[in-house]
């Protein structure tokens, strides 16, 4: 923010200043090395001042400019150095903070994996002694698995062996119901031709009795004839 009041003394200071640096006092650079204090016209009348010949400044005057310049620009200095300071300062505080967190967080999350090792280290034992159990129960169980195994095995040889009686049995069986129907139709010949064999005795017993009604009529004729019976009656039949 600019300030009025700008006098003599503050623009020679800001003008050695520049010249010291090697830079051109130009009004501009004047009025920024002043902190943009003060009108370009004022600087201007100002420094035609300083340069006009009644206002050479006298040996002792450029002294108590310089130790002005001087003590001015140690006290800029100074509080640019402090300013530098407070804010190194201010930023090592907050490494420091931030370091001193981070310390804190590296310690809760050890402690956290001291506990967490303890607890795995506990469990890890239990496990330890829950797999040798398990082994042990598991060869149980294997050595119970082969014994089954085995006894299947014998079983399924056995089961076989029924199998293979039992399809025999089925074979023999059909054989047998083949031999049977065969038998069978055997047999229903055998009636057939039985029935036929029936039919044809009794057409010949027919026959037979048909022939031998004839002869007895034939005998009872023959009969009749020597009896010499005139009439020709003939003899009742019996």
């Amino acid at each position: 923010m600019s300030r009025s009041g700008v006098n003599k003394a503050d623009v020679q200071a800001a003008r050695l200043s520049i010249i010291a640096r090697g830079e051109h006092p130009s009004i501009d650079a004047i009025r920024i090395e002043l902190g943009n204090t003060g009108s370009k016209s004022t600087i201007h009348r100002l420094m035609r001042e300083l340069d006009g010949p009644t206002n050479v400044p006298s040996p002792a005057p450029i002294d108590d400019e310089l130790n002005s310049l001087v003590a001015r620009l140690a006290q800029r200095l100074k509080a640019q150095a402090q300013e530098q300071l407070d804010e190194a300062l201010a930023r090592l505080d907050a490494e420091k903070k931030a370091m001193q967190d981070e310390l804190n967080s590296v310690e809760r999350r050890l402690a956290d994996l001291i506990e967490r090792h303890a607890a795995q280290t506990t469990k890890l034992g239990t496990q330890t002694a829950t797999l040798l159990a398990t082994q042990k129960a598991l060869q149980t169980e294997q050595k119970e698995n082969a014994r089954l195994t085995q006894a299947a095995h014998d079983s399924a040889a056995r089961l076989q062996d029924k199998d293979d009686q039992i399809q025999a049995l089925k074979d023999q069986h059909l054989q047998a119901h083949t031999q049977c129907a065969l038998l069978q139709e055997r047999l229903q010949n055998a009636l057939s031709e039985s029935e036929k064999i029936q039919s044809r005795l009794t057409e010949r017993d027919q026959q037979n009795r048909v022939l031998e009604l004839i002869l007895i009529k034939t005998e009872v004729a023959l009969e009749n004839s020597r009896a010499g019976r005139p009439d020709g009656q003939e003899t009742p039949q019996t």
